[in-house]
Formats: structure tokens, sequence, C-alpha cells
């Protein structure tokens, strides 16, 4: 039987530490004993593992600078990292639980055709879906055959898409349901760490219709006919509408001028503009929109765990559309707030968030999305540059807060620059970012040095995620 060295005898001859220690004068002018092979080949000195065989290329993992894991095992598959081929994983919840991000908010940035859409889709929705306990919202602006480009997944996944339309033909989801609350008694709407209420969401809508901010006694008048048009509505036993604002502007009740001590007339003319304004805009521009009682299949829930808000069809000029994007946030926020006992996750994907970008919608907005620990929300949001967002705005601060970020390429420098800039990037990412191609990008999570990911995606995802079809003539 062999004896190895550590099972070795103290007294064994072979074994160096166990010989007394020579005087100096000794060992001078003595040659130091040769390694027997034959001992080396029976496993005297150390063990010894058998070799594997391998080539150069495959042993480039043993490099540990390079085959370290990117990013942690826990969460859903990205892509794989461009340095090492390793998977690339990252969900904005566990990566919240595990305190790599202090908010589940996601950004990405990238240029036309450069692989944000796909990213969306996949990451965002399809594979979201896969987690238990997970909800998926879909504000899905982007057209495609007619449809919004979202249809394909929905129907793969047995979910209905909720179609917003300016013919009247569509959904419909009223600016007064009573799921968006007038507030808890003694607490002002929209009081810190609850959403938007009521009211803060028809003073952006009246800001919006009229061109300019509400004043001090147009918000006065415009209160107090919010709060007879829900009592008027109550006793009728319905739901109210934004024309019984419109109503209540114009023909304000006695008692309530008599409240403030000014003369009913007056109270009339602080209502005036804002009931004209309100009046176009619901026989106008949000006909058949936001001015009835909320559709039928207007719903969060759905077996699928997919909730697909079609508004592609609603036009990019004019209000419409971004106030139908801020009126479903705000729906949506004020549900989950009611249902927070659930501990249900929610993702919410906006592929085109820069029109929310401005103006008090764009503060209702940006509101929402602030409450997203509360309400285990995350907002996944899509931009195109950021030089494109006024200081300030609601989606600059979207950008600025999130702290997962997917930077596609930008061929211009100037937008790569103020990539580089907002996400304090390392000098020379410029470079990096004007080079990516189409399904690449820098991945940017939290405090940790941004990694180099090429997006992978299934055959399946392929075919639900293509939009190619109206340029390559392929269906």
């Amino acid at each position: 039987m062999t004896v190895r060295a550590s099972e070795a005898s103290a007294e064994s001859p072979l074994d160096p530490a166990a010989r007394p220690p020579e005087p100096e004068a000794a060992k001078k002018g003595r040659r130091e004993p040769r390694r027997a092979h034959w001992l080396d080949r029976a496993g005297w000195y150390e063990p010894r593992e058998a070799g594997a065989r391998s080539t150069t290329r495959q042993a480039e993992a043993l490099n540990l600078a390079l085959s370290s894991p990117p990013t942690t095992h826990r969460g859903l598959i990205l892509g794989t990292d461009r340095l090492s081929g390793q998977l690339v994983c990252h969900d904005p919840f566990i990566a919240y639980a595990d305190k790599l991000v202090s908010a589940p908010n996601v950004a990405v940035v990238g240029d036309v055709g450069k692989g944000k859409s796909s990213l969306l889709k996949t990451w965002g929705t399809l594979r979201q879906l896969l987690l238990a306990g997970r909800r998926v919202v879909v504000l899905d602006k982007k057209t495609q055959a007619g449809q919004g480009e979202y249809t394909p997944l929905a129907r793969a996944v047995g979910a209905p898409s909720i179609r917003f339309t300016v013919d009247g033909t569509g959904s419909r989801l009223n600016v007064l349901d009573p799921v968006i609350a007038l507030g808890e008694p003694g607490r002002p709407t929209g009081a810190a760490g609850r959403p938007t209420g009521q009211m803060m969401l028809l003073r952006a809508v009246l800001a919006e219709a009229l061109g300019r901010g509400v004043t001090e006694r147009e918000g006065k008048a415009l209160r107090i006919a919010l709060l007879a048009a829900t009592a008027d509505a109550r006793e009728r036993g319905r739901i109210p509408v934004i024309g019984d604002v419109v109503h209540h502007l114009v023909h304000p009740a006695e008692d309530a001028a008599d409240g403030i001590g000014v003369p009913r007339t007056e109270l009339r003319e602080w209502g005036f503009d804002p009931a004209f304004a309100l009046e176009r805009m619901i026989e106008e521009d949000l006909a058949g929109l936001v001015d009835e009682e909320t559709s039928p299949d207007v719903q969060l829930d759905h077996p699928s765990g997919l909730v697909h808000f079609d508004i592609s069809s609603l036009p990019v000029e004019g209000p419409a559309l971004r106030i139908v994007m801020t009126v479903i946030n705000t729906w949506q926020t004020n549900m989950l707030a009611r249902r927070s006992e659930q501990l249900m996750q929610t993702v919410n994907v906006v592929e085109e968030g820069w029109h929310v970008a401005q103006g008090a919608l764009g503060r209702v907005f940006q509101r929402n999305t602030k409450l997203a620990r509360g309400l285990g929300l995350a907002t996944l949001a899509g931009f195109h540059h950021v030089s494109d967002l006024p200081a300030g705005s609601a989606a600059r601060a979207l950008l600025q807060e999130a702290e997962t970020v997917f930077v596609f390429g930008q061929s211009l420098r100037s937008d790569a620059l103020a990539c580089a800039e907002l996400y304090d990037l390392p000098p020379g990412t410029e470079e990096t970012i004007m080079g990516l191609g189409r399904g690449t990008f820098l991945a940017k999570i939290g405090s940790e040095a941004p990694l180099l990911v090429q997006h992978v995606r299934s055959p399946t995802e392929v075919r639900l995620t293509e939009t190619d079809a109206a340029l390559t003539g392929r269906p």
C-alpha cells in the first residue's frame, strides 16, 4: 500500500521534518538530496490528481480574471457577457432584495433599430411572466400592422388587448373612476406616500387643456365642482364623469359660494375657462376615451399575468396620448395601492417614455413612479436619446433615478456622451456606445461596473418580437 507524505510516520527517513537539524558546518560542501522520481510516481511526496486533456481555447476559462461571474445567478437571463461568454442575469425585484439597487425602476436607452424593443418584450415581458406572483402591464404605443406591437405577445399568452381608439369603438377609462379616490378623510389629495388622486389628475388634464397652469381661483372652483359632482352622482346611484364636473363649474350651488364668502356669479366666473376647456377636450381630443364610465374590460388581473393596453391608434400630435397614458398610470397605481396586501409584484413597461417628458402630466407620472417600493411596482421605460429630454423634465428624472440602465447603440457622439455623463460611465465609454451593434448593450446595475452584454432570444421569442416585416417584406 502506498503511504503518502501526509500519512508517513515521524520517524520516516524520507520525511525531512522528522530529521534532527544538522550543524551549519555539516551542511557546507554537501549537495541537497535529489528527489526520487519513483517516489514521486508512488505519491510519497504529495497527492497528485490525474490530469485532464484540454485545448488552449478551453483552458482560457481557467483565467479567473475572465471567468468570474459577471452577475449573480439570481434573476432572469439578459444575455451573455461579450468578454467571457457567461450568462448575465438580472431582475429588478431580486436585485432590490439582494441590496444591489435601492429602486427597481429600469431605463433602456438607444437608437431606433438597436434592439430596445426586443429586450423589453423578452426580458421585460415574456420572461417576467415565468416567475410566480408576477404581473406585467404594458403601455403599447408603437404600431405594427394596424395594431400595437405587443399584440402577438398578448395572443401568445392568451391575454386580451385593451384597445383605446379615437373613434369611440375602443375601451374607456374614467378620469373620475372611484379607484382614483379623492383621498382619505382629513388627508389632502396626493399626500406623500399615496398615488395621485382625482383632483391632482384633473388639474393635470386641465393644464393640458388650457395650455397653461391652473390659477388658484380656477383650482378652487374645480375642487368645489368635483366634490359636488361626486356627491350628486352618489345620490343618483352612478359613477361621476368629467361632464358632471363641467356642469357644476358652470352652475355652482349657492351654498358652495356662500361657503367661501363670494357671490355665486363670481364663483361661476372662476370656473368658466376650466369648464369650456374640459368640455372641448371631452368633445374633441378625448371623445370616447376618458369621458364615460370605465369599460368592463379594463382590468388589472388576467390568468396569464399580462395586461396589454394598446394605445397605438392614438395620435402622437395633441394631448390625447399623454392624457390617456397618465390616466392609465394613475388608475393602475391607485389600484395597486388598494391591493398592497396581496404582495404581487408588477412590472410596468412603457415603450415610448418620452411621451410623458414634461408638463403637469409628466409630474403626475413621475410622482406615481416614485411609489415603486410601496406598491411593488417596477417601471421599465424606453427612450431614444437623453439629449431629447429637457433638464428637469419628468422623463429626465426617470432616467436619472433608474439604478438599472441598459444603453444600446447611439450613432451621434453627443447622445453617447450624454449617456456616459448621466450615468457616470468610465472615460472613453462613448466610443463603445457608438460602436454597439444591434442586440448589444451596456448594462449598468447599481454601483457595479458596466457590462457589455449580447442579448439572446429563443426562436419563439424571435418570432414574437420581430418587427421588420414591413421593411423586409416577409411576414
